[in-house]
């Protein structure tokens, strides 16, 4: 028995050798792959709860007033993105993400729907003080310039500005258009 380990001793020191060889390369790859999970893994804690829907006092108060005035005959419905209300016209599936990724982030503050069928009739957007800034002018132009084209009307009011009856006037005279 001696004799044959003597003649294969060579091998078994090779086989021994990639053996350690394995064990060492694995175990790095294995705190590489769990630390790879990690990583990808989002941190969930970073998130909370928003404590109102609404991100001013004007937006509350302007959703109640138009749920006085036009609750019985429209859903009014706040916060929604204007890729629920627009879309790109069929093309490749590149163009149509490449545009799609201009309206996405966007959202209207109310859009005033007809209650037979949901179809969007009016988009309202409040005009705060933030809206005197040069990216979100160029926000509303662009915003604005869709909407024309798509034959969806939309109505700019004024923050500061909240009289019932100029909103239900402004809002008439829209509708009509």
């Amino acid at each position: 028995m001696f004799n044959i380990i003597k003649a294969i001793w060579p091998l078994l020191l090779v086989a021994g050798l990639i053996m350690v060889f394995k064990f060492i390369i694995a175990i790095p790859s294995e705190k590489i792959k769990k630390s790879k999970k990690s990583k990808n893994k989002p941190n969930l804690a970073v998130y909370e709860k928003k404590p109102y829907l609404f991100d001013n006092s004007s937006e509350f108060n302007l959703y109640n007033v138009l749920l006085e005035l036009f609750g019985n005959e429209y859903f009014i419905f706040p916060q929604i993105h204007y890729s629920h209300l627009i879309q790109p016209k069929k093309t490749t599936w590149k163009e149509e993400r490449k545009h799609r990724s201009r309206i996405d982030r966007k959202s209207a503050d109310f859009v005033l729907c007809d209650k037979e069928r949901i179809v969007p009739q009016l988009i309202i957007e409040l005009d705060g003080s933030v809206h005197n800034f040069k990216r979100k002018r160029a926000r509303d132009k662009f915003i604005n310039e869709i909407t024309k084209t798509v034959d969806l009307p939309i109505l700019h009011l004024k923050a500061d500005n909240l009289d019932k009856e100029v909103i239900r006037k402004e809002i008439e005279q829209k509708l009509r258009e």
